[in-house]
């Protein structure tokens, strides 16, 4: 990667654009939270900026902090768009309601950067939240990695690399943790090389083993021929003792990312003596469609009550 002299970057800071400004321009919402819009938490030289929305409730803080990472295969998509699913879901302001400040992120995608680049970016930005801890009102020490699709797959990431240096990234602040003390996955790939095998068993559309799949366009080049790199960019490879507690939500009907991705992350968590819950829900098709979501919303918010919402 192209880095920037330091006599270019003195002269960038001077003329350049303020990077800062959000982060000291907060807004007071109906609610009578917080809001950041649009922070700034990473500048990766020759990629756009990566931004963030921060979001807080009322009352007394540090609150606990969801980091939520968006999906759309690693290549489309933001946080800021959604769907009638998610929309009849609301679950940001449920989280919100339940006493959680949100951070919703934004990361490279594939066809700008492969993997581990969208990795490093979702750790860059809890870093960043981590040290402007007191900014924002959150508690540093009890965030949870919250993510739909391949979003599920980074939060898991997150979760189970949280002290694995050789995946931290150097972009963005550099020193403190990017650990997270909960996981919510929901319905995220996990292990890549069975996923073709899966998802024609559900009669599915979409080969992940051909050349321009997601998953082979994330690591660069067809799943199967760069096995190593399939294999490292899978969440299951990093399954270990101490993995932070995770929450496991997948539809059985689900036939872009098959129930089989969650069971067997969960039977090699299980395995490996992790604290994980795998729940099933019946007839949800990919992002819960087809079903009644109001207790899947209900279980995640229970499930980090339970976890980042109890004070050390």
């Amino acid at each position: 990667m192209t880095k920037m002299t330091p006599a270019f970057k003195k002269l960038f800071a001077d003329i350049g654009q303020d990077y800062d400004h959000a982060l000291h321009h907060p807004t007071k919402q109906r609610n009578g939270g917080m809001a950041w819009r649009n922070v700034v938490y990473a500048t990766p030289f020759g990629f756009r900026p990566l931004m963030m929305d921060i979001t807080v409730p009322k009352g007394r803080g540090p609150h606990p902090l969801v980091v939520y990472i968006h999906g759309g295969a690693w290549a489309v998509g933001s946080p800021k768009i959604t769907n009638p699913i998610y929309r009849q879901m609301d679950f940001l302001a449920k989280l919100h309601k339940a006493g959680f400040a949100v951070a919703c992120i934004s990361y490279r995608f594939s066809r700008e950067a492969q993997f581990p680049a969208q990795l490093h970016d979702c750790k860059a930005a809890i870093r960043y939240l981590r040290k402007n801890a007191n900014i924002f009102g959150i508690d540093s020490k009890r965030f949870a990695s919250f993510g739909d699709s391949a979003g599920g797959h980074l939060a898991t990431f997150v979760g189970l690399t949280g002290k694995t240096k050789a995946l931290e990234g150097n972009i963005g602040i550099t020193k403190g943790s990017s650990a997270v003390q909960a996981v919510v996955n929901w319905f995220g790939p996990t292990r890549f090389l069975s996923l073709a095998k899966e998802k024609l068993a559900m009669k599915s559309w979409g080969d992940s083993d051909e050349a321009d799949s997601p998953e082979s366009l994330l690591v660069g080049g067809p799943i199967q021929k760069v096995k190593a790199k399939t294999k490292a960019a899978s969440p299951i490879s990093y399954v270990h003792k101490g993995s932070p507690p995770t929450l496991l939500q997948y539809g059985d009907a689900d036939r872009l990312v098959p129930l089989a991705q969650g069971q067997a992350l969960y039977d090699a968590m299980r395995a490996s003596g992790c604290r994980v819950t795998l729940q099933v829900i019946k007839g949800a098709d990919h992002c819960f469609w087809g079903v009644e979501t109001t207790p899947i919303v209900d279980d995640m918010i229970s499930f980090l009550q339970g976890t980042i919402g109890k004070k050390a």
